[in-house]
């Protein structure tokens, strides 16, 4: 299993946010590995990735439902591989950075390979344009709390090999739509 939570900060109200990130039309694009998606309901929709990790690369399809929608504060979802052996979840949270909010707990500690892949993630995605400037994360009560959480399983003889490949990209992955959706909305709000 291949898991990875990513939480920042940002001047923007929840109430911008959520209007965009509840339309997937408007972030989908910042996936990483993005193709295409296709809304089948309110609740379910087909995503195509494209996945490239090590030498192989695979198109992945992923039916996508929706489990939970609480308006402007939570949205939680499900996900199954349909040309391909694979689940997981996730789930996106925004809140209101309390006047006295206590910083962020640390993660806990990943091993130096993780973290050594993780960061060679990030470089590349920071080659290929994928890591925008933003600006500096709210001060504490000044603004929103955002935080990503995705959860992969792999299944298959593959798993364990696909597994190890995975989990150095999740949280670069995660850091990735976290900050390309907050950049996009900071540089509208800075034009307005």
């Amino acid at each position: 299993m291949a898991e990875a939570e990513y939480t920042t900060t940002t001047k923007l109200p929840i109430d911008r946010i959520w209007d965009f990130v509840a339309d997937m039309d408007h972030w989908a694009r910042f996936v990483t590995g993005y193709q295409s998606h296709e809304k089948r309901s309110e609740s379910e929709s087909l995503w195509t990735l494209k996945g490239d990790v090590g030498v192989l690369s695979r198109k992945l399809v992923f039916k996508v439902d929706i489990t939970e929608w609480s308006v402007g504060k939570r949205a939680a979802f499900r996900m199954k591989g349909v040309n391909e052996p694979m689940e997981g979840e996730g789930v996106f949270a925004l809140e209101a950075e309390a006047a006295s909010a206590a910083s962020v707990p640390e993660a806990p500690p990943r091993g130096v390979w993780l973290r050594f892949f993780e960061a060679l993630v990030r470089g590349l995605l920071g080659l290929l344009g994928r890591a925008p400037k933003r600006e500096l994360p709210a001060v504490a009560g000044k603004g929103t709390r955002m935080s990503f959480r995705l959860r992969l399983d792999p299944g298959g003889p593959m798993a364990p090999m696909i597994n190890a490949m995975i989990k150095p990209l999740m949280l670069p992955a995660a850091e990735s739509l976290a900050n390309q959706i907050l950049a996009h909305l900071e540089a509208q709000a800075t034009g307005d």
